[in-house]
């Protein structure tokens, strides 16, 4: 969606367990992958991250309620 101060934001979210919060500023980073999470090589969101901040815009991630996990690219619309 277009916000009204010219931003697309593309929201993904899950119905997962989350994660813990002190791990949330973990995810971007490059190679970091959960503890219990055996798979994968730890790239996907810093390389998300990275073609946000390329392009001015921002990556996020928060936990949300009742449980999951919501990410968000947000980046200059026009």
């Amino acid at each position: 969606n277009a916000t009204p101060d010219r931003w697309a934001t593309l929201l993904v979210e899950d119905d997962g367990p989350g994660v813990p919060a002190g791990n949330l500023p973990d995810l971007f980073a490059r190679f970091w992958r959960g503890s219990d999470k055996p798979g994968g090589c730890g790239l996907g969101l810093s390389i998300v991250e990275e073609i946000a901040l390329r392009h001015g815009g921002q990556a996020v991630a928060e936990n949300v309620a009742p449980h999951g996990l919501r990410v968000g690219l947000r980046l200059r619309a026009g």
